[in-house]
């Protein structure tokens, strides 16, 4: 028997303002496309991340898990190798930064926060490791 890999997730966001939210991920490098024809999905990937986005009817609430719970401190968790050259990325892009980095030799992450209010974690491994400290 072969083994089975998951190659890739994809999110589901209910965002307040499609175009607004699409530029602000493409301004950090993410792809925008239109998928399907009866029912279109705004498709935002980067590498192997996709979010889809939906935009909430009038009215409609968006009220993401990690403004609900302070322990949930993200909505989303991504994976990365380069932690740190995702932060420096993020932090010369404005982007308004929830967590900051903890550089180790084991495990690194930080968490930014999107213009709808959801909170992105990045973690994994980093490529300066003289950041490490101690």
């Amino acid at each position: 028997m072969s083994a089975i890999n998951i190659n890739g997730a994809s999110f589901v966001l209910l965002v307040k303002e499609l175009e607004k939210t699409i530029k602000f991920y493409t301004d950090l490098n993410f792809k925008y496309e239109v998928i399907g024809s009866k029912i279109k999905h705004h498709h935002i990937s980067r590498d192997k991340l996709t979010l889809i986005l939906i935009e909430a009817k009038p009215g409609d609430e968006v009220n993401p898990i990690s403004s609900r719970y302070e322990e949930q401190y993200f909505d989303a968790f991504c994976y990365t190798d380069s932690v740190d050259v995702l932060f420096e990325e993020m932090k010369e892009k404005n982007v308004t930064i929830i967590r900051k980095p903890n550089y180790s030799s084991y495990w690194s992450e930080f968490t930014i926060k999107d213009i709808n209010g959801y909170q992105i974690a990045f973690g994994g491994g980093i490529v300066n490791k003289e950041l490490i400290s101690g």
